[in-house]
């Protein structure tokens, strides 16, 4: 199948979407597909271009045999909404420039695929379907009306951007979604549940070491933006290195919550804390190795009872066991499944009960060791990258071949 995929995030970047597109085309070259990424250039996460690239309008190059588009953007920290905005509208504005009648591009394609979490891709990537009559597969990372929601936006702003989003699912052959609450989500928006697929998020194993004795040491590797509510857990882990349960937090991202986190630390009230600034996946791998748990947290918010946020896979694949702090739903459905880590749901007391009951355990380093091994066995079971990328596959042929039966139809009957 020749594959056109648009995704505003790709290698050599440090984000979710980033790693989905890059390892699911990566394997699909593998697999004698022709695969083309339209994409904008790397500077997630410090919003600064990555050394050894210079922008310009629009640049080709091959990466691990996938033909790789970069169109240009304005490129600025993501610290606020308006800034993601005004980014995303220009990668927007640059993106139908380059994408003209003239464009490298091209429309030799069997299908389009495009992966919604921010919308400017997607946006891109439904009117380019549309305007070369290809089967489209808009593919929903996450709803990000829902997340508007869940951090507080209410009226006009929220309206467009679920019209806009749903108005992506009218237009495809096919939709996928990365979890069931977000499946549920558009079936009670009006997307019809036999269009929609789900294809959740994955990642394939590394090898990692680990200690497992001393106090317990945690981590938190990602974005730490508001949905996030990244402080909050600051608390958790404050309670019970209080106790002499724990010695460290090494947090390492970027976001709209990060000032508050710097203004904890500057108290000098966070000794335990350490935080810095987005690494690139190489330089963050040690530090998989040097935690007892990675945190996950989300705000308590119902919005967000269908998200899974990527970074528990991510630590899965390591073998670091995970500790889910957010609402009820799929994310801490799946925690528990994994017998991989604990999920904290409730009041701030009672999670924090539940903590210090775990971390006071005599066998805490054996209870880890064996957490750590279902976590690695979970992920080759149910969520390697290689059994995602067919689902995906699978899924893309499937709007391929049904396409090609209505164009039969309308012939025929012409």
């Amino acid at each position: 199948m020749r594959i056109l995929y648009f995704s505003q995030f790709y290698k050599p970047e440090n984000i979710a979407a980033s790693f989905r597109a890059t390892e699911h085309s990566r394997i699909w070259v593998r697999e004698s597909h022709d695969v083309t990424v339209f994409t904008g250039w790397p500077n997630y996460p410090v919003g600064r271009l990555f050394d050894g690239y210079e922008m310009k309008p629009l640049v080709e190059e091959l990466i691990d045999g996938v033909k790789v588009f970069r169109s240009a953007s304005k490129i600025q920290p993501n610290t606020s909404f308006a800034k993601r905005i005004e980014s995303g509208v220009s990668f927007i504005a640059n993106g139908l420039k380059n994408l003209g009648k003239k464009s490298p591009v091209g429309s030799n394609y069997d299908v389009v695929l495009v992966t919604c979490g921010t919308v400017f891709a997607a946006w891109l990537g439904v009117h380019y379907a549309k305007k070369c009559r290809l089967p489209l597969v808009v593919e929903f990372r996450d709803l990000t009306y829902k997340q508007m929601l869940a951090t507080g936006s209410r009226g006009a702003k929220v309206a467009a951007m679920k019209s806009l989003e749903l108005s992506f699912c009218k237009a495809a052959d096919c939709v996928v979604a990365l979890t069931d609450g977000f499946k549920k989500d558009l079936e009670a928006a009006g997307v019809p549940g036999d269009s929609i697929v789900i294809v959740p998020n994955g990642a394939d194993v590394v090898a990692c070491k680990h200690m497992w004795d001393g106090p317990l040491r945690f981590g938190y590797f990602g974005t730490m933006g508001l949905s996030q509510d990244v402080p909050a857990t600051v608390e958790y882990v404050k309670r019970i290195v209080n106790l002499g349960l724990a010695s460290s937090y090494e947090l390492i991202g970027e976001g709209a919550a990060r000032d508050e986190l710097e203004q904890l630390v500057a108290t000098g009230d966070y000794g335990f804390l350490k935080l810095e600034h987005g690494v690139p996946m190489a330089e963050l791998e040690p530090r998989y190795a040097g935690v007892h748990m990675t945190v996950v947290s989300l705000q308590k918010s119902a919005e967000f009872s269908g998200t899974i946020p990527s970074k528990i896979f991510q630590s899965f694949a390591r073998g670091v066991p995970v500790l889910f702090v957010g609402p009820e739903g799929d994310a801490s459905e799946l925690v528990r499944r994994s017998g991989a880590g604990i999920a904290l749901c409730g009041s701030e007391e009672e999670d924090i009960s539940e903590l210090e009951a775990f971390a006071s355990r005599a066998d805490r380093a054996r209870n880890l060791a064996r957490m750590s091994e279902a976590a690695v066995d979970f992920m080759n079971r149910e969520y390697s990258r290689k059994l995602m990328a067919d689902k995906m596959i699978a899924v893309l042929s499937d709007a391929v071949y049904k396409t090609k039966q209505t164009n039969e139809r309308i012939k025929i009957n012409g």
